[in-house]
């Protein structure tokens, strides 16, 4: 918190905030990894301009442009979670292991050393905004395995893997519900001149002149069906006739597809 509170004391010193807005901020930070100079701007106590010219006056240190300074060869050296994290963007790398980096708060001790420790660089801060660095973390840092598994998305995982999963559940309930209907009632299938049903080895079809047809094999029946109805009565004198060649699932399915068979209009 002492990094913190030495940045929040500039700030009240040169009179940009009080105390107790310095206060509100630090309560609202703790426990989390927002920086105290994005809290500020965010509440509304400072501008991003007001922040770059006190801590360029404070600190002694220029207001770059990324842009201007950025080197490719850093691009993979900081993970995107961390240059977030700590509102910063590493620069381009000197001599004697030096790396520049862009800070929003070149005076954060805390964030400074996290990151040499990462890098195993020696850290040379810079000053840049906080639209800058943010506006060059998309344009210039590349997503890793690490940004995705790090802490700070684990929110946002959780939540796709569950979204995944209710996915899955639903798709699993759709198909069983379709092998289900499709186990019970067969398959219907619809031509510009016919409606066809099948299931239980027999096929029947209601044509659009109101002929039906019947198909396939009863299953107690010695022989093999191939008969065209004039109209549905008779269909249905001819299955009370024959109905012992059928087994029970055969008759309740044609007693289904009569119920529901109807010749396309």
């Amino acid at each position: 918190m002492g990094t913190q509170q030495r940045l929040g004391d500039m700030l009240v010193s040169a009179g940009l905030i009080s105390a107790d807005e310095l206060k509100k901020a630090l309560r609202l930070q703790a426990g989390g990894t927002r920086r105290i100079g994005y809290l500020l701007i965010r509440m509304g106590f400072i501008t991003e301009e007001q922040l770059q010219a006190t801590l360029a006056e404070q600190l002694g240190i220029p207001l770059v442009r990324c842009s201007e300074r950025f080197s490719p060869e850093v691009r993979k050296l900081l993970p995107r979670y961390l240059c977030t994290r700590f509102n910063v963007l590493p620069l381009a790398l000197g001599q004697d292991n030096i790396l520049e980096i862009a800070m929003v708060d070149p005076s954060d001790t805390e964030a400074i050393s996290e990151i040499e420790k990462y890098t195993g660089k020696v850290l040379r801060p810079l000053l840049a905004s906080q639209s800058d660095i943010f506006a060059s973390i998309r344009s210039h840092i590349p997503w890793s395995s690490r940004d995705i598994f790090n802490a700070g998305n684990s929110t946002w995982i959780t939540m796709a893997i569950g979204g995944l999963a209710l996915a899955l559940v639903a798709i699993t309930i759709l198909q069983y519900n379709h092998d289900k209907f499709r186990s019970k009632y067969g398959i219907t299938t619809r031509t510009a001149n016919a409606i066809i049903y099948q299931n239980h080895d027999l096929i029947l079809k209601f044509n659009r002149s109101g002929t039906i047809s019947l198909q396939g094999h009863g299953a107690y029946a010695s022989g093999s069906y191939a008969i065209i109805f004039n109209d549905i009565n008779s269909l249905k004198k001819f299955l009370d006739r024959k109905k012992t060649e059928f087994s029970s699932g055969q008759l309740t399915w044609l007693n289904w597809a009569l119920q529901h068979g109807r010749p396309p209009r």
